[in-house]
């Protein structure tokens, strides 16, 4: 069994704009709305990685759709809220303009150590990430060789999840946009 997981291809919204904090939480709205930037395609060695794939799991959001069917994988099985990214939270409050990259690195290392306001806390996306691992595993026993096209910090989560279980691949997940890892469960 392999469960194939990509990061989603490029999103295409700017990120080259300060933001205040109230401003961030437009702009995570508008990225969860965004597709894929078509002048950035897949590379070759995730197109034929995707066509070796029999079951195609991703997120409902438009850059996971979007970049599933930049793969080329004919019909996506499984496209569901569950795959969404873990949400990132953010403060309504006016504050300096910082890059959006510069909000995220924030706001993430804040949610991990609690701070969940505009979004899931920590504690609920660790849930939610259980039972997408559960949901993946699942697949497999049905289908040998399983890509989902998903998001980095969930992809993150379910790689720690996959080796803490005993599959083997990569200790990092994907990072880059179109980044792949393959996750294999050994044979008995």
């Amino acid at each position: 069994m392999e469960i194939v997981l990509l990061r989603h291809g490029k999103p295409a919204i700017a990120n080259d704009h300060q933001l205040s904090s109230l401003q961030y939480g437009d702009w995570i709205t508008e990225y969860n709305q965004s597709g894929i930037d078509s002048r950035l395609p897949a590379p070759k060695p995730a197109l034929i990685l995707a066509a070796e794939c029999d079951f195609v799991v991703c997120s409902h959001l438009p850059r996971s759709i979007e970049s599933a069917q930049a793969l080329d994988v004919g019909s996506i099985d499984v496209n569901e809220a569950l795959f969404r990214e873990f949400e990132m939270p953010f403060a309504n409050i006016k504050t300096p303009g910082f890059l959006p990259a510069t909000w995220s690195v924030f706001y993430r290392l804040i949610w991990l150590a609690g701070f969940s306001a505009n979004a899931e806390s920590f504690q609920q996306a660790k849930q939610r990430g259980l039972a997408c691992v559960e949901r993946l595993l699942e697949y497999t026993n049905k289908h040998q060789r399983l890509l989902f096209v998903g998001h980095g910090a969930l992809l993150w989560f379910i790689c720690k999840q996959l080796l803490s279980r005993g599959w083997s691949g990569p200790k990092h997940s994907p990072k880059s946009y179109w980044d792949f890892s393959i996750y294999k469960y050994p044979e008995a």
